[in-house]
């Protein structure tokens, strides 16, 4: 199952590393945690090259599941998920001292890509919990192409095309169950949506579980119509 990585209790760049996997997000251990392993999780969330490993953990503990353990990145590994580490089943930390919580700095490898929550709150923070997983295709073959919909405040609305690339169709894609994106579509291809258009300017990473993690504008500015609704083809 595809996983992703997050800062939780996150401060822009700084948080408690996390990982989804098994439908659930779970703790990362710090155990064997190497400055390359800080490095290649910080490039991951967008967040620089380097990292830090705060030891007093300053964003709290929690109980839940811990995915990941002794993550050993060299530096033959160009991305986070090459790197070796113990099975992915449950682990259980020695103690909750070894949660991994780290700050990230360092040159972006993204220019002008800044972290989302640097840009403005995320769309999906007041979203009730059983909205947060809805999204469906709509006009294509089989539910995997299709224009894009999600399900918020009791009503299906379509996403703007502004800004709308291959990492948010990664997105989309994943989360529909349908796979790789084959192609991103603009300009209504599929036809017009008829009801609200709840998102616009998203701006995924690619790694994200779902839309609704990505960073977004609340669809209801005025600047977007029909004609631009997104699409994607997985």
């Amino acid at each position: 199952e595809f996983t992703a990585l997050r800062l939780e209790n996150s401060n822009s760049c700084s948080g408690r590393l996390q990982v989804f996997y098994n439908g659930t997000w779970g703790n990362v251990c710090s155990n064997s945690m190497t400055p390359k392993t800080l490095s290649l999780a910080c490039k991951e969330l967008g967040c620089g090259d380097r990292g830090t490993l705060e030891t007093h953990l300053p964003y709290g503990r929690v109980s839940g599941p811990a995915w990941l353990d002794r993550v050993q990145c060299g530096e033959r590994n160009s991305s986070f998920w090459q790197c070796p580490s113990a099975p992915w089943d449950p682990q259980s930390c020695d103690d909750q001292r070894d949660e991994t919580h780290i700050t990230c700095n360092g040159n972006s490898e993204l220019p002008g890509h800044q972290h989302p929550t640097a840009l403005a709150p995320c769309w999906a923070q007041s979203l009730p919990s059983p909205d947060r997983e809805k999204i469906r295709a709509v006009g294509g073959e089989n539910g995997c192409s299709g224009r894009v919909e999600v399900w918020h405040r009791g009503s299906w609305g379509t996403v703007c095309d502004d800004s709308w690339d291959m990492r948010d169709a990664e997105v989309a894609c994943r989360q529909l169950g349908c796979g790789p994106a084959v192609s991103v579509l603009d300009e209504a291809v599929f036809g017009e949506g008829t009801g609200p258009i709840w998102l616009e300017q998203v701006d995924c990473r690619g790694t994200e579980p779902s839309l609704q993690d990505c960073w977004a504008r609340p669809g209801d500015s005025g600047a977007c119509r029909h004609k631009e609704d997104a699409a994607v083809r997985c």
